[in-house]
């Protein structure tokens, strides 16, 4: 049973990579801010943590025939503020590309697995489940570089995460980068790069 809500967004090209490397970004909720909604107590819960019952239930979202498991997707193709931020800053790195053609080399989810009642991502809304979620992408898109955006979820991702081998490196390089090894049905080393949020 998968530990996932939100399927990643994946991006035509994400198998061929930046310079051959495949680069999954991940971010840290989605957050809903419809109060009206009779399911908004329920879906942003913070205690179940759990949208899945919702998934097609959504008023906003129902209108457009959208599950909200698809989220990753529709964020990237609504070209949300940070979304194009970030593709600007890869675009230096990688030559001139339009936002487009930079999804498309790109995955992108986020880690936090419900939707949450607040614009701002809190440490309560974080699970074990939301970890189990994110290995289970790695499991699945088997990139070389993972990108996080914040630090709200940098101590779920490396510090209590068995999988990195280099914690110790963490203060050298001003916590900005560490590896994973050993992730199931990956066979080679992933390179968490952190960052702050686009936004």
């Amino acid at each position: 049973m998968s530990n996932r809500f939100f399927n990643p967004f994946i991006g035509d090209n994400y198998n061929l990579g930046i310079n051959g490397k495949r680069v999954l970004v991940v971010g840290a909720s989605f957050y809903c801010t419809s109060v009206n909604c009779p399911f908004f107590s329920y879906c942003t819960n913070e205690k179940t943590k759990d949208s899945s019952k919702y998934d097609n239930q959504c008023p906003d979202y129902r209108e457009e025939q959208l599950l909200l498991s698809d989220e990753p997707k529709h964020t990237i193709e609504n070209k949300h503020r940070a979304y194009k931020t970030f593709s600007k800053f890869i675009s230096k790195i990688i030559g001139d590309c339009d936002y487009k053609e930079i999804w498309s080399q790109l995955a992108f989810t986020n880690y936090v697995q419900f939707f949450v009642p607040t614009k701002d991502t809190y440490k309560r809304y974080l699970s074990k489940r939301d970890f189990n979620a994110f290995i289970e992408t790695l499991s699945e898109l088997k990139p070389h570089i993972v990108i996080s955006w914040g630090t709200v979820i940098l101590d779920d991702m490396r510090q209590h995460n068995d999988y990195v081998i280099d914690k110790d490196l963490l203060e050298q390089n001003e916590y900005y980068i560490c590896h994973m090894r050993n992730i199931p049905e990956v066979s080679h080393d992933i390179t968490l790069v952190s960052g702050y949020h686009p936004s």
